[in-house]
């Protein structure tokens, strides 16, 4: 089924204005934009042309890197950028005088750092900021007056979005109302409270406000500039006479025939009945819905391109709509399953294993579930697909039931609790798991889900290693250049939940980028994001910021030492950014600067480690070892006990025969891998090996190791043991 980022309830507000449709083109220059750039030249071409008549055509007898113009886009020709390349404006527009509007159809690519789509400049390259962005995760964004609004949505797998972000200079003095906000394919998404930036410079398509920098990879067709809110066009604060719904019904016109036809059920049991809804081109002049009789005509129950159908099949129907419009004829079939047993396809955990109080996801997909549950405190949960985060005390059996007319069907995964830190739900040894240091990927000891992949080049450094207790195999280095990990599949704590971030850090003052971050999540809005970072415009301290305000240490971490961090949230000491307490070295750190924001982390984004998910151009530089995310916070006496190096004597305490002649022993060391070993006589050379894999887990002292080999034989009537570290 074709699908299209269009949200369907919000669909209603398409419906309260008629559109007269002429075209995508006219429906922008009717709004008077200050320039308006379509890339319909050919390749070759010295000169785009500014299709706004305020004659800002753009010289382009220089190419932009390898940029392609010609290609195909959504309406018309577009320009392919290549993230090599970036184009300068005749545009000299300052963003921060009054109300301004963005408009751009897009086609994002996939890369691993934020791609600008447009940006503004001082006459010296300085505070111009990146307007629209598509960030590492391919979600459209804003940058501007030191904060990210995020959209909150993610560009269309290999296809064309509309988005319109509007600024409203007028909150900027009520302090109340979102001044940013985007549209996305006709639907208001995410909103911020940033502040835009002088800048009197011109404006750049395709990079940051430097040219060099965060250059965009995909397809741009069309992009506007307005000095004033498309969805307020008169500026009396009254959203009524909002253009942004025109715009893209116009913008559909020209580009689609059918975007979205879907069934409120996959499936039925026998009687029952579902709603068929499509979302089409409003330019259609035909359409017909066709379940297996013959096709009916729907075009006279679409409005706006928005119509629906209450159907009641008594067998399994497929039923097909088919439009025909400007661009041609289309279909697209949906499937309503009748009277069929439930299946389920997939029910699994993200790890087999946490420690207790670890999380897990629980993942399921099921067909031809009227109904469907997880026992163990879940619930019912959505009859199609979905996934839902549960905090494991104890081993746990998680049974989902899928239930229709035919009956219940079960499926069930087993969680265990391994020994380790209670509530440590993330973390990275760094270097000790197999195969880590020869690849591209952090490996997590918590589960395969939450492994971080390697974006730039990170590298390990196996000689210059943290003081972990235990040792360390290597740490790793951040250069400063682009380079971080991604943990794609966790996206951190979210509310104002408890938490403790802890890790080693080694970094000299002269960091590539201002503000590098360390560990981060979250999105750029104000409360939302959760960044711990150097600050720079300090002394070098340890900072946490959530957009609105952040807090500061007072020791200077970044002296070429290593440094053990923690940071530590505790809901019942406060929840503000000014309740935070920093451990330094494990040693509570005083702040010296407190904010006052809420924390209300959002779980959007990846966690990052070596620069931040919400802001750009805040990579490290610098060395980490030993990173751990908990669920709860830690006391200062169990963050002491992170740096302490465990002194434990290695010794047997006890030895016993077991009833089938086995010989247990119970013996003591400090954490780590160790040979077990036996000799008749104890004469040197006599030794020999049982097992190379005898080990003490991180945070325990004790183990246990059986002979089940040599002592068994009657024969061996003297058998002596010893344990010996294989470090």
């Amino acid at each position: 089924m074709k699908t299209h980022p269009f949200i369907l309830p919000t669909l209603a507000s398409l419906l309260t204005a008629s559109v007269v449709h002429a075209d995508f083109p006219g429906a922008v220059n009717s709004d008077s934009p200050l320039a308006y750039y379509r890339f319909e030249e050919v390749p070759g071409a010295t000169t785009l042309a500014d299709s706004s008549g305020n004659g800002l055509d753009i010289d382009y007898s220089v190419d932009a890197g390898t940029t392609e113009l010609g290609v195909a886009g959504a309406v018309g020709l577009a320009a392919l950028f290549n993230g090599d390349g970036s184009i300068l404006t005749p545009l000299l527009f300052d963003p921060s005088v009054g109300d301004f509007t963005i408009e751009a159809v897009v086609q994002a690519g996939t890369s691993a750092i934020d791609g600008v789509i447009l940006s503004n400049q001082d006459g010296t390259l300085g505070p111009g900021r990146s307007n629209l962005v598509a960030n590492a995760a391919r979600q459209f964004t804003s940058f501007s007056g030191g904060a990210t609004t995020n959209s909150g949505v993610t560009a269309t797998e290999g296809g064309f979005d509309h988005i319109i972000l509007t600024y409203d200079q007028s909150a900027v003095a009520d302090g109340v109302d979102p001044t940013f906000r985007f549209y996305v394919n006709g639907v208001e998404a995410g909103t911020g409270l940033a502040v835009a930036e002088a800048a009197n410079g011109n404006w750049l398509i395709g990079s940051n406000k430097v040219p060099t920098s965060q250059l965009f990879n995909g397809t741009i067709d069309e992009i506007a500039i307005y000095n004033k809110r498309l969805d307020d066009p008169n500026g009396d604060g009254d959203i009524a006479d909002s253009r942004a719904e025109a715009h893209y019904l116009e913008f559909l016109a020209d580009s689609e025939t059918l975007v979205m036809f879907e069934g409120s059920v996959p499936y039925l049991d026998s009687g029952q009945s579902a709603e068929l809804s499509w979302f089409v081109s409003p330019a259609l002049t035909s359409l017909t819905l066709d379940g297996g009789t013959g096709p009916v005509d729907v075009l006279g129950q679409t409005t706006e391109g928005l119509g629906n159908a209450t159907v009641s099949p008594t067998a399994t129907t497929t039923y097909t709509l088919e439009g025909t419009g400007p661009l041609g004829t289309e279909s697209l079939e949906f499937t309503i399953v009748v009277d069929e047993p439930a299946v389920v396809d997939d029910f699994s955990s993200s790890a087999a294993a946490v420690v207790g109080g670890g999380m897990v996801v629980l993942s399921w997909e099921v067909s031809n579930g009227s109904t469907v549950e997880i026992d163990n405190g879940v619930g019912v949960v959505d009859a199609l697909a979905g996934s839902t985060t549960v905090t494991v005390t104890e081993p746990t059996t998680y049974t989902l039931t899928a239930n229709n007319s035919q009956g219940p069907v079960t499926s069930e995964v087993f969680v265990d609790v391994a020994a380790g830190d209670f509530g440590l739900i993330a973390h990275w040894k760094v270097g000790e798991a197999a195969g880590e240091l020869a690849g591209r990927t952090l490996i997590a000891e918590t589960g395969v889900d939450f492994n971080g992949a390697f974006v730039g080049n990170p590298t390990f450094d196996t000689v210059d290693t943290a003081p972990v207790p235990g040792g360390s195999s290597a740490s790793i280095v951040f250069d400063g250049a682009g380079s971080w990990v991604e943990v794609t599949n966790f996206t951190g704590i979210g509310g104002n939940a408890a938490r403790t971030v802890a890790f080693w850090f080694k970094g000299d003052v002269a960091q590539t980028n201002r503000n590098a971050n360390l560990v981060g999540w979250g999105t750029g809005g104000t409360t939302n994001r959760f960044d711990t970072r150097i600050h720079t415009a300090g002394v070098g301290q340890i900072r946490t910021e959530v957009a609105g305000s952040g807090s500061d240490g007072t020791v200077t971490i970044v002296d070429n030492v290593w440094h053990h961090c923690a940071v530590v949230v505790d809901p019942t000491v406060g929840t503000t950014i000014g309740d935070i307490q920093f451990y330094i070295d494990g040693i509570l750190d005083p702040l010296t600067s407190a904010g006052g924001t809420e924390i209300n982390s959002t779980t959007t984004n990846p966690v990052l480690i070596g620069s931040s998910p919400g802001i750009a151009g805040r990579a490290l530089t610098g060395k980490m070892d030993d990173i751990r995310i908990y669920n709860r916070a830690l006391s200062s006496e169990e963050v002491v006990k992170l740096i302490t190096q465990i002194d434990v004597t290695l010794e047997v305490t006890d030895i016993r025969r077991l009833e089938n002649g086995s010989v247990e022993l119970t013996w003591s060391g400090a954490p780590g891998e160790y040979l077990f070993e036996y000799s008749f006589d104890l004469t040197e050379g006599s030794w020999i090996e049982l097992s190379d894999s005898e080990s003490i887990a991180e945070g325990e002292t004790m183990s246990t190791t059986v002979d089940n080999v040599i002592a068994p034989v009657a024969a061996n009537k003297k058998v002596f043991y010893r344990l010996r570290s294989l470090e």
